[in-house]
């Protein structure tokens, strides 16, 4: 019975695997982590579909006395950044167009102030700011086992994708 249990266990395990469906935990290059809008679940499907076109992003909160937040937002056309699955990190300005940048944020969330377009993805991050420094954009990494071998996607930012009409 414990042979037939652990079969059943491989099984699954190698039906998951071929599926793609095999995603590693994600690790972040900073403190800050989204709360609002969740990451997806696998290199494959990073970003959730959101129900608004102005939606508040909220991230956990990573400030000491006397710092603020930058916050950034790029309009993108996929949710993979341009020569994102690779094993050098990927830059921001490959993010997309900027669309919005703030500094100065006192609270750990960021209202878009005019709706987005629909269906679009676009891409966030912040980051912390002591007077004139500031550390590095948030963001994320992960690895996922596929058929055809091992995928990691290194450097991510946020995400998300806008509601369609």
């Amino acid at each position: 019975m414990k042979m037939g249990r652990f079969a059943g266990i491989v099984a699954i395990a190698f039906c998951a695997v071929a599926a793609g469906c095999v995603s590693f935990p994600k690790s972040y290059s900073s403190g800050e982590r989204p709360d609002y809008p969740k990451l997806g679940s696998s290199v494959t499907n990073f970003y959730q579909v959101i129900d608004t076109l102005q939606p508040v992003l909220r991230w956990k909160d990573m400030r000491t006395q006397g710092q603020t937040y930058d916050f950034a937002l790029w309009e993108t056309r996929s949710q993979v950044p341009d020569k994102s699955i690779t094993g050098t990190p990927l830059k921001h300005r490959k993010w997309g167009k900027q669309i919005y940048y703030a500094q100065g944020i006192s609270r750990n969330y960021y209202r878009i102030p005019k709706p987005l377009k629909p269906d679009t993805v676009y891409h966030w991050s912040v980051r912390i700011r002591t007077g004139d420094e500031v550390s590095k954009w948030a963001t994320f990494s992960q690895a996922a086992l596929s058929p055809v071998g091992l995928g990691y996607a290194y450097h991510f930012p946020f995400g998300f994708i806008t509601p369609g009409k």
